[in-house]
């Protein structure tokens, strides 16, 4: 299999920065795994603080134990405390799709260095 076809599909199945450490580009691939922690454990904080909030409320019994209204409490704290959880998800996705893309065009310069030294090699 290329180089470039697997680095792309580690990228995009395993983690970003996992078709980067593949291909041996150690920096690049912490770089791009550690950003998308940081983003994906931003997002869950941000997440267990909703949840922190609906559980005080049915502790203190503000919150009655009633499906519908829980429901409803949800959807209004989701919406007003996670106003930048979209930007969050949208910096996670554009991390992974930017370390998926770089993967493969790494591996496609990998694979034509392969290539040239084979010829090379081979005459």
């Amino acid at each position: 299999m290329k180089k470039a076809l697997t680095a792309g599909l580690l990228s995009a199945f395993i983690a970003p920065g996992s078709g980067h450490f593949y291909l041996k580009h150690k920096r690049s691939a912490l770089v791009f795994f550690g950003l998308a922690v940081i983003s994906l454990m931003l997002l869950l904080m941000q997440i267990y603080q909703v949840a922190q909030v609906i559980a005080l409320e049915i502790q203190n019994g503000t919150l009655p134990l009633d499906v519908g209204v829980i429901s409803a409490e949800i959807t209004h704290q989701t919406q007003t405390t996670m106003a930048n959880a979209n930007e969050l998800l949208y910096g996670f996705l554009l991390c992974w799709l930017v370390a998926l893309l770089d993967s493969i065009r790494l591996g496609l310069k990998q694979d034509k260095q392969d290539a040239l030294t084979t010829n090379t090699a081979g005459h």
